[in-house]
């Protein structure tokens, strides 16, 4: 019978999809700072498939912030972004910056988007993206009004979609051409007694907020 030594790193001896799967449940900053743990771990975290950008980091300035995605962007090598998380409220990130990121992932056959930035910048492939099933999206400027949509909104797999913006227009348009909508939450300036709904028939849940008169309606649909 072999005893093994109490020094082994039992960790670092996990298939690499197992070790893949532990890091992608850590924010993306502690995952890059698993790379000096042993030289197989140098590369182990650009094989994450949940992608979490916040702005926790202590030290965290809009400069540091904007190389570091940059950064892990260009080193990751995934197949498949299950989710990627941007949540940056503290400074305004350029809006170009944004709309790259987003592509980059969309690229990346991503699953499940959730942004929350002062400005957002939404590249059209974001609106052809054929493996995205999820879509969360906080804008807290009115500078949302500008969102620059094709012609053509193509999101065959979204089926939940949580919308904080502005720009009604922006709402209105996606909704439409959501095919599988399932599960859906508004929260807009004021709802203004409009059907935001008109003829979803996959629609399953269904909440609204208006932000100008603190209300919430919360609907189950048959």
């Amino acid at each position: 019978m072999s005893f093994r030594s109490k020094n082994e790193d039992r960790l670092s001896s996990l298939p690499e999809e197992v070790l893949s799967h532990i890091l992608s449940l850590m924010p993306t900053k502690f995952d890059v700072r698993s790379c000096i743990l042993s030289k197989r771990w140098r590369q182990s975290w650009m094989m994450v498939t949940n992608l979490d950008f916040n702005e926790s980091h202590p030290t965290c300035g809009l400069d540091w912030f904007m190389k570091f995605v940059d950064r892990v962007l260009e080193l990751c090598k995934t197949s498949q972004v299950k989710l990627f998380k941007l949540h940056f409220t503290r400074y305004v990130v350029p809006k170009s910056s944004v709309s790259k990121w987003i592509d980059k992932v969309v690229r990346l056959n991503v699953c499940e988007l959730d942004i929350n930035v002062r400005r957002v910048g939404l590249p059209q492939s974001l609106f052809t993206c054929k493996t995205l099933t999820k879509l969360s999206l906080v804008v807290s400027s009115n500078h949302s009004n500008f969102f620059n949509l094709p012609p053509l909104l193509i999101l065959p797999c979204l089926k939940t979609l949580y919308i904080s913006v502005h720009c009604k227009h922006f709402v209105l348009k996606l909704i439409h051409d959501c095919s599988v909508l399932e599960n859906l939450s508004l929260t807009m300036a004021s709802l203004d007694n409009e059907d935001y709904i008109s003829n979803i028939p996959t629609l399953k849940r269904l909440e609204l907020t208006a932000r100008n008169c603190i209300t919430q309606s919360c609907f189950e649909c048959p």
